[in-house]
């Protein structure tokens, strides 16, 4: 017979973890959206030969995030770097059909 160990955990936080749970697969779900979305771009991009990043393009959708990010309670420099490291992965994507 084999003793668990551990703790019993309370069926609210079972359930708000279940939440959490949840929530993660549906972020996870919506970036593999926003990736299919962003590689059609560099597709795009590539057979018309434009450049793989807008600078400008870029700091506006920075700027607009974390104006959003502050009306929802949210850290905006947290958000920022999080957007910066997800732009950074699109123009990654972006240069390797542009062949540079």
């Amino acid at each position: 017979m084999s003793v668990d160990l551990a703790p019993a955990v309370p069926t609210e936080l079972a359930e708000l973890r279940g939440q959490i749970d949840t929530l993660d697969a549906e972020l996870l779900e919506t970036l593999a959206r926003r990736f299919a979305v962003t590689d059609q771009v560099g597709q795009l991009k590539a057979r018309q030969g434009l450049a793989s990043v807008d600078p400008q393009r870029e700091q506006e959708k920075l700027q607009h995030l974390k104006r959003l990010a502050s009306e929802k309670g949210l850290n905006d420099e947290f958000i920022q770097q999080l957007f910066q490291h997800i732009f950074n992965e699109v123009v990654k994507n972006h240069r390797s059909y542009l062949g540079k």
